[in-house]
């Protein structure tokens, strides 16, 4: 099976953080985000989950160290900047391009 390519990938990350964020809060994804956030004060031993919570604060805490998403707060205010059209695609493109430059030097390695 061939890989994703990481130019795919990146967009469709960014596809994602746009519905997700900008989206009403009764989409599953949402509704998802909320429910992680809510049950965060349970901690699990072992290897950590792979949720889109945990994914998507990856890469923002990569591409800005500053910003983050771990709590509702962060998720609210994610959100509240997502509402602004022309910052959002700013910040999701600086990110797109972070995790496409990332994921080819990754993906440049695994082909060697």
């Amino acid at each position: 099976m061939k890989p994703l390519s990481p130019s795919k990938s990146s967009k469709s990350l960014a596809s994602l953080w746009t519905y997700t964020l900008r989206g009403d809060n009764d989409i599953p994804a949402n509704r998802a985000m909320q429910a992680y956030f809510n049950t965060l004060t349970t901690k699990f031993r072992g290897r950590p989950s792979t949720t889109l919570p945990i994914i998507l604060n990856k890469e923002l805490s990569q591409a800005f160290p500053q910003m983050k998403l771990k709590t509702t707060k962060d998720l609210q205010y994610l959100q509240s900047l997502a509402q602004d059209r022309g910052n959002w695609k700013s910040l999701t493109g600086r990110i797109t391009e972070f995790v496409r430059a990332s994921s080819s030097d990754e993906f440049d390695a695994g082909s060697k």
